[in-house]
């Protein structure tokens, strides 16, 4: 019970990554409340949470728009009475060389990736600095370190992510708020679908994995969401303004 008495706001969580988050963080005490577009997923998922017996609800969020994410946080502080760990896992990744990269599908990129973790903070902040502190854990990539052909646009934002996370660390460490990133490598969800297709195809991604990750396989969300649930718990509270990588040994 790593998280007894965390009351946290999992943005983006009711699939891959975000839903091994969910079952994670329930299993160790927390009380959640899951926000995603995909409205019937993340009911599901704030189902699975209580199956664990934690206290789990839902609300839809679209993280594109201020006052979608304005209210999710809002929802999350009143129904959990006060907010002290927000995680935001809201993902979009398009594919394609540079010269194809229409100008929308970059800001597409950037809206959710880059502007969405701007809105969570801006409006999570206030809760958290309400509740005496916490833990906002971003997510990122190590394309946003190292990037890969084809991939430029999400490299990009999950760069500015990492920036981001690190410029905010140093502006809310004085209200006791820590803040910290994770960056999965090649994990297995259908979110890297664009990826893969790009790299020619399941085989053709399968023999660069092998290749190119020392472990020699993808991860999978189950062994991605133990980093959030020790950034978020106390053990971690000497932790900020870092990037933590999960990547089966790729940037070694």
């Amino acid at each position: 019970m790593r998280l007894a008495g965390k009351r946290a706001l999992l943005i983006g969580a009711a699939t891959g990554i975000g839903r091994a988050c969910v079952e994670d963080f329930a299993r160790n005490g927390a009380a959640v409340v899951v926000a995603d577009i995909n409205e019937p997923a993340a009911v599901e998922a704030a189902a699975l949470a209580r199956a664990h017996g934690a206290t789990a609800h839902s609300v839809t969020c679209d993280v594109r728009d201020e006052d979608s994410v304005r209210n999710a946080v809002d929802y999350a502080e009143r129904e959990l009475g006060g907010l002290d760990t927000l995680v935001f896992l809201a993902g979009l990744m398009r594919t394609g060389a540079i010269e194809s990269v229409e100008a929308a599908t970059w800001d597409a990129i950037f809206n959710v990736n880059a502007r969405g973790t701007f809105l969570a903070a801006k409006h999570a902040a206030p809760a958290m600095k309400r509740a005496g502190g916490g833990s906002f854990i971003t997510t990122s990539s190590l394309a946003g370190l190292r990037g890969a052909p084809g991939m430029t646009a999400y490299a990009a934002a999950k760069g500015a992510v990492i920036a981001f996370t690190t410029a905010l660390a140093q502006e809310l460490a004085p209200a006791n708020i820590r803040v910290n990133s994770v960056l999965p490598g090649w994990i297995d969800t259908p979110f890297n679908t664009p990826a893969i297709d790009y790299m020619g195809g399941v085989e053709s991604h399968g023999e660069v994995v092998r290749r190119i990750v020392p472990l020699g396989r993808q991860g999978t969300p189950a062994e991605v969401s133990p980093i959030y649930v020790f950034l978020a718990s106390e053990e971690a509270r000497y932790i900020t303004a870092k990037s933590m990588m999960v990547d089966g040994g790729m940037a070694h």
